[in-house]
């Protein structure tokens, strides 16, 4: 789940429903990949407790997207720890049956933070498979170049919240222009890119509907 951005563009309902169909999914994890907020970062006191009715078997796990850092970061980060939403900033964790081969690890923000790759993959183990939770997706390229990712999980585009047909996105964020909407590979590395919950700018979506995404992992 990534771009929530909760008011005054987005109403609280459809962040409801999506947090209710997760929850119908049953799903092993739950990956939350910023922008929370975006006229203000109140409005993640409203989101949060809603946030924090998600129920995974091996937790929910979050990082910040550009619009947490320039709307209030520490806020944001203080409400969701409060749900028991572990936030990651440049750190990895093992997740799993007895946090097994699965290593997740959280990216500050490339346009907002300071993502430090050394930090996020410090702890992670040569057997393991490698997930990388970075709100903005073309930071993808630096990853495969410096780290041992097997698949990024983004957000960030809104799969460019307007889409024409036979031409595709019309506006599209810095960080945001070249793995912006789905499912791309380089290099035998894998990112997918979610068009997110949310929207900013303008009060509509076109030919480009919101997105909760299920992954299926399947590990030799």
């Amino acid at each position: 789940m990534s771009d929530h951005h909760l008011f005054p563009l987005t109403p609280r309902e459809l962040l409801e429903r999506a947090a209710e169909r997760a929850n119908a999914l049953r799903p092993d994890l739950i990956l939350l990949a910023g922008d929370y907020v975006c006229a203000d970062a109140e409005s993640i006191r409203d989101l949060a407790p809603i946030l924090g009715r998600l129920n995974a078997a091996y937790g929910v796990f979050a990082i910040l997207g550009n619009y947490d850092y320039s709307r209030g970061a520490d806020l944001i980060r203080a409400q969701l720890a409060a749900q028991s939403i572990e936030v990651l900033v440049n750190r990895g964790v093992h997740v799993g049956p007895s946090a097994g081969r699965l290593f997740l690890a959280g990216l500050d923000s490339i346009l907002g933070g300071m993502p430090d790759p050394n930090r996020a993959f410090a702890g992670r183990r040569q057997t393991d498979v490698t997930l990388a939770l970075v709100h903005e997706p073309d930071y993808f390229p630096t990853l495969v170049r410096l780290t041992p990712i097997d698949l990024q999980l983004s957000g960030h585009s809104h799969g460019g919240q307007v889409r024409i047909p036979a031409l595709g996105p019309v506006i599209l964020p810095r960080w945001g222009r070249i793995y912006h909407t789905g499912l791309y590979e380089l290099n035998g590395r894998f990112v997918y890119t979610g068009r997110g919950l949310g929207m900013v700018g303008l009060p509509v979506r076109f030919n480009c509907p919101p997105e909760l995404t299920e992954i299926t992992l399947e590990v030799a």
